[in-house]
């Protein structure tokens, strides 16, 4: 008597092309899992750089580029004093963060992030070209609790981490990560909705605020 449960993986093996007790073996498997297949994927004319800046402009986040380690400060300090907000950040961990010289009148804190905070400043591992989006891992050096609860998102990201397609960000995880951490988050412009009358307000789920600064 055929059940439902053996039609429902004989609809299976005819989709995927395979007879009925065949064996698909370890070796198969991990040989599929690594081709790492691609869809279709969105082309364009204009340079990855520009097309990642519209998109993300076009989603409300605004930028600052820099073109070396020196300029982010006064980027940092720039955006701070724009929108009278106090000298006073958390900070993640990273090679570039770790060696800002930050002045004296600044209050600079490395850890998780709390719902009274007002600014946070993270370095992205990667941006995406086809999106707009910024790409932020979870780790010990930078809890995910900074890239949302605060209303004032700062991000540095550097101009050679950028990538064309969603796709290779996970290539890059696989090369530059050597694992898939706990938690990937793709971040694209500030939290929004739309959920009353139809109106986009900003800040309903995170960040009000999302400020690049582009490090050339």
């Amino acid at each position: 008597m055929t059940t439902a449960r053996d039609a429902i993986l004989a609809s299976i093996r005819q989709t995927l092309g395979r007879e009925e007790g065949a064996e698909t073996t370890a070796g198969k498997v991990q040989q599929q899992i690594q081709q790492h297949a691609r869809g279709p994927q969105l082309d364009w004319n204009e340079d990855d750089v520009s097309r990642f800046l519209g998109k993300l402009e076009a989603v409300a986040g605004t930028l600052h580029r820099v073109t070396g380690k020196t300029e982010v400060m006064a980027a940092i300090h720039t955006y701070l004093h724009q929108h009278n907000l106090p000298l006073q950040l958390v900070s993640a961990k990273s090679p570039v963060l770790d060696e800002l010289d930050w002045p004296a009148e600044f209050t600079v804190e490395q850890r998780t992030a709390t719902g009274n905070d007002t600014t946070v400043i993270t370095e992205a591992f990667a941006g995406v070209a086809e999106t707009g989006s910024l790409v932020l891992l979870s780790g010990m050096d930078s809890p995910t609790s900074l890239n949302f609860l605060p209303d004032n998102y700062i991000c540095l990201l550097q101009r050679t981490h950028i990538v064309r397609h969603i796709e290779d960000v996970w290539d890059r995880i696989r090369q530059q990560a050597g694992r898939m951490p706990r938690a990937v988050n793709f971040i694209t412009g500030p939290s929004r909705t739309a959920d009353v009358e139809q109106t986009i307000q900003l800040g309903a789920h995170g960040p009000r605020r999302l400020h690049l600064i582009l490090l050339e």
